[in-house]
């Protein structure tokens, strides 16, 4: 396929829809593409989720490794994989979740460190309504060559780990 590639991303969660924002928009360390909030572990893509995808499309799924049931992942890949206009399908585990990403690559000794929250419990909260994301990463040393640099040692395993294509 020639043109344009086109980027995908499905992600877990309303927390990955912020930190991908902000690496793509204020940090550009990933390309830029679209960011859909899609659990691709726990849920199974149909034709009409995937009917507004442009030809020559990378499909980008991103998931928390953090329960071992790689079943789903596995048929959703097949099902895009089926697709001509689908580019490739690369797989980001994070391992196990966003949480653990964000401190593997940052030099914090806990996730709540990067928003200032009071609990873990408000974490999350903060992370999603944060306007300054990307600074914030940039304040406590993030490294995006941590980030999603791991491959987890779950039924997941079987998907490795694909982020390289996507990091600029």
């Amino acid at each position: 396929m020639r043109g344009q590639a086109y980027y995908q991303y499905y992600v877990e969660g309303e927390d990955e829809v912020a930190v991908l924002n902000a690496l793509k928009m204020e940090l550009r360390c990933i390309r830029a593409g679209r960011i859909e909030k899609f659990n691709s572990v726990q849920n199974v893509f149909t034709s009409a989720r995937i009917r507004t995808l442009r030809p020559n499309t990378a499909v980008i799924l991103v998931y928390d490794t953090d329960i071992n049931m790689a079943s789903i992942l596995e048929e959703n890949i097949l099902f895009l994989n089926k697709h001509s206009f689908i580019k490739e399908v690369i797989c980001i585990p994070q391992v196990k979740n966003l949480e653990d990403e964000i401190l593997r690559s940052c030099q914090i000794k806990n996730a709540v460190q990067l928003t200032g929250s009071d609990s873990r419990k408000d974490f999350k909260r903060d992370l999603i309504s944060c306007t300054n994301l990307g600074a914030k990463l940039k304040k406590c040393g993030f490294d995006i060559s941590k980030f999603w640099n791991s491959v987890p040692e779950n039924e997941f395993y079987q998907f490795g780990n694909q982020a390289c294509k996507i990091k600029c």
